[in-house]
Formats: C-alpha cells, sequence, structure tokens
C-alpha cells in the first residue's frame, strides 16, 4: 500500500477483512437463495394443486365422452339393423 512493505500483521489483518467481507456476500447471497428455493417450492406447490384439479376434470370429460360413445354405438347399430331390415324386406 502506498509503496510501503505492510508488516506480517497487517497482512493478516488485510486477509482477515477480505475473508469476512466475502463471508458476509456468501451469506447475503445464501439468504437470497433460500428465499428463492421458498418462492420456488411455493410456485410449485400452486402447480401440482392445479394439475390435479385439471386431472380430476379431464376424466370427468372422458368418461362423458366414453358414455356417449358407448350410446352412439348403440343407436348406431339399431338404426342399421332397422335399414338393413328395411332393405331386406324390400320396402
Amino acid at each position: 500500500m502506498n509503496g510501503k512493505k505492510m508488516t506480517n500483521k497487517e497482512q493478516v489483518d488485510a486477509h482477515r477483512e477480505q475473508v469476512q467481507s466475502r463471508l458476509e456476500e456468501l451469506t447475503i447471497r445464501n439468504a437470497e437463495q433460500s428465499s428463492d428455493i421458498h418462492y420456488i417450492k411455493d410456485t410449485v406447490e400452486k402447480v401440482e394443486t392445479l394439475l390435479i384439479t385439471q386431472n380430476v376434470r379431464i376424466g370427468k370429460t372422458e368418461t362423458a365422452i366414453s358414455r356417449i360413445h358407448g350410446v352412439a354405438s348403440v343407436v348406431t347399430v339399431f338404426f342399421g339393423s332397422v335399414v338393413a331390415y328395411i332393405f331386406k324386406k324390400g320396402v
């Protein structure tokens, strides 16, 4: 510093100050990351809740569609049989 040679005590004190400063920076950064992790965890939990709700709705919709397909199949077979009977009778 200023062209002077530092004594061992001054060097140790300077190093100690640098280490202390770096430790404070790391502590602040760790606190920020911890806060970010909690925010991300909360967001993921909300997304999971919405996904479960959506899956229930999709399951109900798929069940309703399957029922409609089943009824439509029976109606198609019935009308197909009626039309075939009519053509066979020659009406």
